[in-house]
């Protein structure tokens, strides 16, 4: 072999290994940056004295931020002062905040002439990211 042959394979080897080191730490980075940005949170609700309750937790490493919630996939908003007489904090007006292993309380107070014995509500929260959780109660 001649001294540019060999040199020319010292070269490609060098590029390919350089490029390989390349992808394999994007590739690494890629993974912690996605796992370390999943938030999930937890909820349940059950339905007490015309009000549901409805108990967020942070089960994530990042801060969680509702910015909205729907009864039967209607915005909450728009149902106080007819179906909904309130709700305790009022994320209606301010985001709730959930830091990490935090958990908040939201009472949905009901109107009761409004709503029936029987009844299954289907509960979506959104947060600031655009993620929705689900929750589901029924009505006795």
């Amino acid at each position: 072999m001649s001294v540019i042959s060999k040199l020319v394979s010292t070269v490609i080897i060098l590029a390919v290994s350089i490029t390989l080191v390349i992808a394999v730490s994007h590739l690494v980075m890629s993974f912690s940056k996605h796992y370390t940005r999943i938030e999930v949170i937890a909820s349940s609700a059950h339905h007490g004295n015309l009000s549901i309750v409805l108990v967020v937790k942070n089960l994530g490493s990042r801060t969680v931020s509702i910015i909205d919630l729907c009864l039967n996939k209607v915005p909450i908003s728009s149902l106080i002062g007819d179906l909904v007489v309130s709700i305790d904090p009022d994320i209606t007006s301010t985001e709730a905040q959930i830091k990490p292993g935090e958990a908040l309380k939201i009472t949905i107070n009901l109107n009761p002439s409004k709503w029936g014995g029987g009844e299954i509500i289907e509960i979506s929260i959104e947060t600031s990211s655009g993620n929705r959780y689900y929750a589901m109660v029924s009505l006795t």
